[in-house]
């Protein structure tokens, strides 16, 4: 598993074209919202969590399919599930990558967003990081599920938003909630029901992921 997660990371590294990919369409989002909402500081303040998450989960479906999509081009897939890693195993190693650029991408974009709108996160940057963690394992696990199952289709590039995408809904719904919260000046003992949706929702996908994929995988 760990020779997995450092060959995607090493392939990931040296070309990086993920990772600039997700960062220019999240800035390009970010920038229309600027330039489109024209509203007081107030408003700005509560519509600013949901601007981000759009952002992020937009770009994110670019990245999320292409953990597999590179081991199809190089002829690799059919090897990595005949190899002995369990199958579990393998569905963690790809989640854990998924999970690493989604990171380095909102770490590269909430600064870009912090500024166009004049945020002002201070002591609540910690709280907020913690939020995004837990919206992007939702996101991450629920796209490594699904992406090998969408690659089998001609049409990839738009199945897995659409399978994907209304799953999502009520994690996007507690992380956009939660993000307000932080962003307010509010503790992580604040979040209360959308703190426990967001856990609940990274349990379950992350668990029915790992014991599922050795279906997705034969089929």
């Amino acid at each position: 598993m760990l020779a997995v997660i450092w060959k995607d990371i090493m392939l990931e590294s040296r070309g990086r074209e993920t990772i600039s990919a997700l960062f220019v369409l999240g800035v390009v989002i970010l920038l229309i919202f600027n330039f489109a909402v024209d509203v007081g500081s107030d408003e700005i303040e509560r519509m600013a969590p949901g601007m981000l998450w759009i952002a992020i989960v937009l770009s994110a479906m670019l990245g999320l399919g292409r953990i597999f999509l590179i081991e199809k081009e190089n002829g690799c897939m059919t090897a990595l599930v005949l190899s002995p890693i369990d199958r579990g195993g393998l569905f963690i190693a790809k989640l854990l990558v998924n999970l690493l650029l989604l990171i380095v991408f909102e770490a590269m974009l909430v600064p870009v967003f912090i500024l166009l709108f004049d945020l002002d996160v201070g002591a609540n940057a910690l709280n907020l990081a913690v939020v995004l963690g837990a919206g992007s394992l939702g996101l991450a696990a629920t796209g490594t599920l699904f992406a090998l199952a969408a690659l089998g289709t001609r049409a990839r590039e738009l199945m897995l938003p659409l399978i994907v995408l209304p799953l999502q809904i009520p994690l996007l719904i507690a992380a956009v909630k939660a993000t307000d919260i932080v962003l307010r000046s509010g503790s992580l003992a604040d979040l209360g029901a959308w703190g426990s949706i967001l856990a609940a929702f990274d349990v379950i996908f992350v668990t029915v992921g790992w014991l599922a994929f050795e279906f997705i995988t034969v089929d």
